[in-house]
């Protein structure tokens, strides 16, 4: 109510005053203070209730089990059966990490296995290929052999069909004497311009020369030359200028001819 509805009331205040602190007696504090317990009366009842005003954490299982989650006590039959399913879940668990550690095992074993066929086909082909080396080496080396071995070969066959040439060469000598005229024809086309002192033979050929008049033979203008009987010639002749010495030895153009032969063998 305000003022102007309680005019008489505002004329009545009076102001209260002011204290810093008041208090009242209410009772006095025992010196020896007992505790007395409240005395509640307990409702005998096989169900628990629970108060619809307070939320339900969990105190209360379904009351057909007859049994409270934060009790102490409860049926046996139940204990057993939790302790069976915890021991159901273990022994699962178990055979879960089983497993598990076998199949690791066996990818272990595997990529093991693995491992060790990679590593041994990678020894297998370094050795390959080192036993390719050795090969080759050898091979390359048996070829180098054989190349050599083949010129040698050749080079005594060569020799040894010259000497057999040779040889066939001196046998028609003595068989043939009459060679002796085309050699000594030969000879002296190589003259040239040069004055012919003489003309030296074996002294087989100078016989037959002699016996068979051979120098007539020659178609030679010149005739101041004579044949001389020389016994360091063996077969051919050595025809003797004023520039020097033709040699037309058999023994001598044959040597010629076997070293051009060989060098070209080699």
């Amino acid at each position: 109510m305000t003022t102007a509805q309680n005019p008489e009331r505002q004329a009545d205040y009076q102001e209260t005053p002011y204290v810093d602190s008041s208090w009242e007696m209410i009772d006095e504090i025992d010196e020896n203070p007992h505790f007395e317990p409240l005395e509640i009366a307990i409702i005998e009842s096989d169900e628990t209730r629970s108060d619809a005003m307070f939320a339900d954490y969990g105190g209360q299982i379904d009351q057909q089990k007859k049994i409270f989650a934060h009790s102490v006590t409860g049926y046996v039959e139940e204990e057993k059966s939790v302790e069976l399913q915890l021991r159901d879940e273990i022994d699962s668990l178990k055979a879960v990490m089983e497993q598990k550690v076998a199949e690791a095992h066996a990818a272990g074993v595997e990529e093991g296995k693995q491992y060790g066929r990679e590593e041994a086909m990678q020894e297998e082909v370094i050795a390959q290929n080192k036993r390719n080396e050795s090969i080759e080496i050898v091979l390359k080396d048996l070829i180098q052999q054989s190349e050599r071995t083949l010129q040698e070969l050749e080079s005594d066959a060569v020799k040894f069909s010259l000497e057999i040439a040779k040889k066939l060469v001196g046998q028609a000598v003595e068989i043939n004497p009459e060679y002796i005229i085309e050699i000594v024809r030969e000879a002296l086309s190589k003259v040239g311009s040069a004055l012919i002192e003489r003309v030296r033979v074996s002294p087989q050929d100078f016989e037959f020369i002699e016996i068979f008049g051979v120098r007539k033979m020659l178609d030679d203008s010149d005739q101041s030359w004579n044949f001389e009987s020389d016994e360091t010639v063996r077969s051919g002749c050595v025809v003797d200028t004023s520039a020097g010495e033709i040699d037309y030895q058999l023994e001598e153009a044959w040597q010629r001819i076997a070293e051009q032969v060989m060098r070209v063998v080699k």
